[in-house]
């Protein structure tokens, strides 16, 4: 009888261990649940930084094509404006010579036949 009472209180003992069991497993179930949770939250955050750097880079290249743009166009208005300032030179030297052709005042110094 006093093995069977043995055998008794190791079942009993073994139920013990398995409640303990079971909520040590109970309890790493919560922890790996939330970790899971912050695991999503992460990668929610993740694409999140993503789209928001992918948005960044988008603006980028079109900041950069603007600037190219801006950078022709003072370019063009540059040549323009130097284009425009030898023509007025031109007009300017042309209207203060009295003779414009250049040829009159070797004409007045050769004598007429």
């Amino acid at each position: 009888m006093a093995e069977f009472q043995s055998l008794l209180d190791n079942i009993d003992s073994f139920k013990g261990l398995l409640v303990k069991h079971e909520e040590v497993i109970h309890q790493k179930k919560v922890v790996l649940q939330e970790k899971k949770k912050i695991a999503a939250d992460m990668q929610a955050e993740i694409d999140e930084l993503t789209k928001e750097f992918d948005g960044m880079a988008h603006r980028k290249e079109e900041l950069e094509k603007t600037i190219e743009e801006a950078e022709k166009a003072y370019s063009r208005i540059t040549q323009s404006t130097q284009t425009l300032q030898a023509v007025i030179q031109q007009e300017f030297h042309r209207f203060q010579d009295p003779n414009p052709l250049g040829s009159s005042s070797k004409l007045a110094a050769s004598p007429k036949s």
